[in-house]
């Protein structure tokens, strides 16, 4: 009998526990602002032209990658992705779109885990379409490299990589 007595949804799903709940909202809040910060953080640096703009420079999209580079060929790159509606400002206006879905949901009484489920969908797929438009650019400057430039820019990159092991 104590079975027959089981709160549900309207859909006849059980109801969340209030502390799953609670704790289910909490992991998803984390997890969707801190993706929603290093996709903001990417676009946006990209969008203003900070993100390779030499030493000190903002680099977070290619990394060890853009650090690499010379400030030209970083200059060309950053160029290169802003002219791209994903990430220039359409990409911003997509992100800020993003960020208010996730209040409105995160705030909706009742709760609902299946709407910030799809909201962190949706940011996973833009951030996955951002990160491979940075790649194809990266690829496309690479190979236009002649061999020495691609030497130079190896052992650059080598350099990059053991000084953060060091870390």
């Amino acid at each position: 009998m104590a079975n027959d007595t089981k709160q549900t949804t309207g859909e006849g799903q059980p109801k969340p526990t209030k502390s799953g709940s609670r704790s289910l909202r909490i992991a998803l809040g984390v997890s969707l602002a801190f993706n929603v910060l290093i996709v903001g953080m990417i676009a946006g640096g990209i969008a203003s032209g900070r993100h390779m703009s030499g030493p000190g420079g903002f680099s977070a999209d290619l990394g060890p990658f853009a650090r690499a580079m010379s400030i030209g060929e970083r200059r060309g790159l950053s160029r290169e992705l802003r002219e791209r509606p994903e990430i220039g400002r359409e990409g911003i206006q997509e992100l800020g779109r993003i960020q208010q879905a996730f209040i409105d949901a995160l705030s909706a009484e009742p709760f609902d885990p299946s709407a910030l489920a799809r909201i962190f969908e949706a940011e996973r797929q833009r951030g996955v379409k951002v990160m491979q438009i940075g790649q194809d650019a990266l690829l496309r400057r690479i190979g236009s490299m002649n061999p020495q430039q691609r030497q130079d820019f190896a052992r650059r990159l080598a350099r990059e990589w053991s000084t953060r092991d060091d870390d």
